[in-house]
């Protein structure tokens, strides 16, 4: 057997066993909790398409899945605009391998590293206090926090491969900061604030900690109704399967139509 057989067995055989626990999730939700509770599982039974709209009735997903939309467009679009200007700063403004630059890297980094859970008691302490527990705002301005660190992150990675005399040269024209920035490297960056965008929506709508502490009601995000259908004296399997498909649905779609631009975006830069 050759190399590039026994390569593309590996693959084949990481996509499968990647597949399985969609496969199960999906059967599911299909079936009746009589036939979700088989000891050997049977792929012969009548799909029961009311659970679905059980599921959607019982959960109210309809709301839970706009305040996951909103929640993540506006945190992904607020975090490029918070990042892309530190990542300028940190590579643009600043030498890339300057002490400062460099301190600030680490710090950024060692943000991302911390356990979610060790902000979880002040953020809601802070936010009890100024009334934005239990609305999506709050858990918006979190999640815009870590999708601030991930711009960072790429979108330095960009800029240290772009040619600092464009910012020299739009500074010897007359350009403030602002507009060599905005006018000058933004247009060249696009690709990667389309990663970031995809990267961070992403991040966002699978969030589950901080959203199940932050809101309630009305406000939960999508992750958090799917909990809700887990119960201490039984839980109907059907249904919540049911809405761990249609909850994960449009973040699958989303990912495959942006696969094209997030892996242009990624790759942006790469090549001098």
């Amino acid at each position: 057997m050759s190399v590039r057989s026994v390569r593309a067995l590996v693959v084949y055989l990481f996509v499968l066993v990647w597949m399985l626990p969609i496969v199960w999730l999906v059967s599911t939700s299909l079936k009746t909790d009589v036939e979700a509770f088989r000891a050997a599982p049977s792929f012969n039974f009548d799909p029961q398409w009311g659970n679905y709209v059980g599921a959607w009735q019982e959960g109210n997903l309809g709301v839970a899945m706009a305040n996951s939309a909103v929640t993540a467009v506006i945190s992904s679009i607020l975090g490029i605009m918070a990042g892309l200007p530190l990542a300028y700063l940190l590579t643009q403004v600043w030498e890339p391998t300057s002490r400062a630059s460099r301190r600030v890297t680490v710090v950024v980094l060692l943000l991302t590293t911390v356990p979610p859970v060790l902000g979880l008691t002040p953020l809601f302490r802070t936010f009890l206090d100024v009334g934005l527990t239990r609305t999506w705002l709050g858990l918006t301005f979190v999640h815009s926090f870590y999708a601030c660190l991930l711009a960072i992150l790429i979108f330095r990675s960009f800029l240290e491969s772009l040619a600092r005399e464009i910012r020299e040269a739009a500074l010897v024209d007359g350009c403030s900061e602002w507009r060599a920035l905005w006018h000058c490297i933004l247009p060249n960056l696009v690709g990667p604030a389309a990663a970031v965008f995809v990267l961070s929506l992403i991040q966002s709508w699978n969030e589950y900690l901080y959203a199940l502490v932050l809101t309630g009601g009305d406000s939960q995000t999508i992750p958090v109704r799917i909990s809700s259908f887990l119960a201490f004296m039984g839980t109907n399997w059907a249904n919540l399967t049911a809405a761990g498909v249609i909850g994960t649905l449009p973040i699958v779609v989303f990912a495959l139509l942006a696969r094209n631009q997030l892996a242009r975006g990624l790759s942006y830069g790469g090549v001098k």
